[in-house]
């Protein structure tokens, strides 16, 4: 495997912008001492991850982060200016800072649904699999509080010697040689599902590991299955010292080869973008550049408009971040040696927050900068207002500087911003302060190319869209049910597409019976249900005719949802199969036709094609309600 460095081009030495005075000369004396201060950093990065990993702290996290982002800055000017003893360290340790980087993400988004700051309860405990049912394969494990433990969270194993892996292979390819021999693509699809399983329970041996998640990686890669293929090369990735995303990008690479539906194609933009973005992230502009061009290739090849003109818009957006990223040597170097110079912290700000959309690590630089009404903004975020009207404050802070960028991206960025902390907002404002935000956010959505994620909640009416049961929207949450009414539920007023991912983080507030949501694609309708039966089995309905309680998706998982705790659940609808997880973890699925799927008399609402949800006996919360399209056109329905 390459390392980081083969996909670094030195962007730093490219060009430069002009700066009000000229750059410190960096001496050979001064790389020492910066090499030592980024390790310091680094270290100082991995205590700050694993204390914000024990208490559940968003700003833990975000301490960890910042600190990362000062190391990752000494260690691109080490890879640039040093000795090739040293540059290859800085490589080594580029790897490492991604490696952390993303666990740093992936803590923080488990533990906060709501904004930086504003944390949740801790997630509870993933259910396990009926023993009855197709064993889960494997996922990136969810962020769990505990102790942090002796391991240095940035170390991997060695990927194996050559002899080791064949000894391997032969043994796996003996074991599973029946599947092996099966060569029509719905097998082979199933083949690679069965090899990530085996990897989960292959841990001890490191070989083994690695082979089967090659072989899974490869095989679904081959078939133009993205979503086995990524979550294979995940599975590697957290075991073993490789460069996550070359391996996700050669995965990638290959299943555009053999890909030929429309949808194939659309998840392969899909997955190209999200690739972008890390790439972006790890200022990685060359790979950014190549992965947004190949999206844009596959977008056009899914013939769908919408993904298109996304792609097309990240692809342009990561031009300009590359060409400005080129301009940052001089910040860079002075940022090195001076870590508290005002100019260069106010340069890095902007990029931080502007180009990258760092918002929680930028500001933190912006605070030590020079323009006192960025300081001003920046210290205001940092100090992670709680209530509305000062979230109201910041977003019109932020909405005004937008107004003076001329940069499509900068501009974008800052919009992009605002519009989030003016939803944020929304929870406790007055009437016209509400108007005031729906007109900011009916603005922004005309300069913020779309995602393609829709926003579900924002589109519901409860006097509107009410089909029984008291329900009520506070901001950006949508309550109801009730401990005495009998399937309460309220339509959702969208027709979802042929194929889309649906997320939803619902909270029970009392009660113990069911939490249901409507599902819908083509001419028909059908539900997912959690907790029926008293909080005794889940599962999908109606599977030609038999409930939850009957049917092959049928889990007798105990309660799912426990009072007061939230829970990300998200389903997947494709033409090959729904699937259903909790907490990142599979929990139940169905494959088959939409045509043998059906919605009982007593969950019907207004609209046959409509999604909804509901509750039987018991109240809930539903705070995020995000659809991300796959294939095919949704329609609101007002």
């Amino acid at each position: 495997m390459k390392s980081l460095r083969a996909f670094f081009i030195p962007l730093l030495l490219l060009g430069t912008a002009p700066t009000e005075s000229p750059a410190q000369q960096v001496t050979g004396q001064d790389l020492d001492k910066v090499l030592e201060r980024a390790d310091a950093l680094l270290e100082e990065a991995k205590v700050a991850y694993a204390g914000a990993r024990e208490k559940s702290s968003v700003e833990g996290f975000v301490d960890a982060g910042f600190k990362l982002e000062e190391a990752r800055i000494k260690y691109i000017v080490l890879q640039e200016l040093a000795s090739p003893e040293k540059q290859k360290i800085a490589g080594d340790r580029l790897r490492a800072i991604n490696q952390l980087g993303k666990l740093i993400h992936d803590g923080k988004v488990a533990i906060s649904g709501a904004p930086t700051g504003s944390p949740t309860e801790k997630p509870p405990a993933p259910i396990p699999p009926d023993p009855g049912k197709e064993p889960a394969p494997i996922t990136p494990a969810p962020f769990t509080p505990g102790p942090p433990g002796p391991l240095d969270v940035t170390k991997r194993l060695p990927i194996p010697e050559a002899s080791g892996q064949r000894d391997a292979e032969k043994l796996i390819k003996e074991l599973f040689k029946d599947q092996y021999a099966k060569k029509a693509l719905p097998d082979r699809k199933r083949l690679a599902r069965v090899l990530l399983d085996q990897a989960s329970k292959s841990q001890d041996d490191p070989a083994a590991l690695w082979v089967l998640c090659r072989e899974a990686q490869d095989i679904s890669a081959q078939n133009g299955d993205v979503t086995t293929a990524l979550e294979a090369t995940e599975a590697a990735s957290r075991f073993f010292d490789v460069d996550g995303m070359a391996l996700r990008n050669a995965a990638l690479v290959m299943a555009g080869k053999t890909a030929k539906a429309p949808e194939d194609f659309a998840a392969l933009a899909d997955a190209m973008l999200k690739l972008t973005d890390e790439y972006v992230m790890a200022d990685q502009y060359e790979a950014a550049e190549k992965a947004s061009a190949l999206a844009v290739q596959h977008a056009r090849k899914a013939n769908d408009v919408t993904l298109t003109l996304r792609t097309t818009s990240r692809n342009r957006d990561v031009t300009e971040a590359k060409m400005l990223f080129k301009a940052m040597k001089i910040v860079l170097e002075t940022l090195a040696k001076t870590p508290d110079d005002p100019a260069a912290n106010q340069e890095m700000g902007q990029y931080l927050c502007f180009v990258k959309g760092s918002w929680d690590l930028g500001v933190r630089f912006l605070m030590k900068g020079t323009d006192p009404v960025l300081k001003l903004l920046a210290e205001k975020e940092t100090a992670l207002p709680s209530k509305s009207p000062e979230w109201l404050a910041l977003a019109d802070g932020w909405w005004d500087v937008s107004e003076k960028e001329k940069s499509t991206l900068r501009k974008t960025q800052v919009v992009a911003h605002a519009s989030q902390l003016y939803e944020n907002s929304l929870e406790g404002a007055t009437s016209l302060q509400k108007i005031k935000i729906e007109k900011r956010l009916d603005a922004a959505s005309q300069i913020v190319p779309s995602t393609g994620a829709i926003d579900l909640i924002r589109l519901i009416d409860p006097k509107r869209d009410h089909v029984l049961g008291e329900w009520s929207l506070e901001g950006k949450v949508l309550s109801g049910g009730g401990g005495g009414i009998e399937f309460a539920r309220i339509q959702v007023p969208y027709i979802p597409p042929t194929e889309y991912t649906l997320t939803l983080v619902v909270e029970r507030k009392s009660g113990q019976d069911a939490f249901f949501f409507g599902l819908a694609s083509g001419n028909s309708q059908w539900f997912v249900s959690f907790d029926s039966f008293l909080s005794t089995i889940s599962g999908i309905g109606f599977i030609n005719g038999q409930n939850v309680n009957t049917n092959e998706t049928s889990i007798k998982s105990g309660q799912v949802l426990s009072v007061g705790k939230p829970v990300t659940v998200v389903c997947s609808v494709r033409k090959e199969e729904i699937l259903v997880s909790i907490e990142g973890r599979r929990f139940t699925s169905y494959k088959g036709g939409f045509d043998h799927l059906s919605n009982p008399d007593y969950f019907k609402v207004p609209n046959t094609k409509s999604l909804f949800v509901g509750a039987n006996w018991s109240r809930v919360a539903v705070s995020k309600m995000i659809l991300t399209p796959i294939s095919g056109q949704g329609k609101k329905l007002y």
